[in-house]
């Protein structure tokens, strides 16, 4: 079994780093990075606008975006190596269909 360090990771923090210096104004997200895949990243966003954000950010063509359900949710979501890593990016959202008691249920969770 190979030892596992912070430093092998590294090549993902640079990543992030250069990106929010040269886009600063994008969307923030929720990061998951793992010992076993240390050069992918998941990125977790709010909303199909801030998939777009980073789409864009990333350079990726808007053929890759695939329009998918995630936990019984409708998602919007890309994978892509981009700078040398995996990236994988996605949202789930309540549709703008969805009933005002259905909105209403998801923005007391989120709360």
């Amino acid at each position: 079994m190979s030892t596992q360090t912070l430093a092998a990771q590294a090549p993902v923090f640079t990543c992030l780093a250069t990106l929010a210096i040269a886009h600063p104004g994008l969307p923030a997200a929720y990061f998951t990075v793992s010992k076993h895949g240390t050069r992918e990243l998941g990125v977790q966003l709010d909303s199909p606008a801030a998939v777009e954000a980073w789409r864009e950010a990333l350079g990726v063509a808007p053929d890759v975006v695939v329009a998918d359900w995630i936990g019984g949710r409708p998602s919007l979501e890309f994978r892509a190596t981009v700078y040398g890593i995996k990236f994988q990016v996605y949202a789930t959202y309540t549709p703008a269909t969805a009933t005002a008691e259905e909105a209403g249920s998801d923005a007391f969770l989120a709360s």
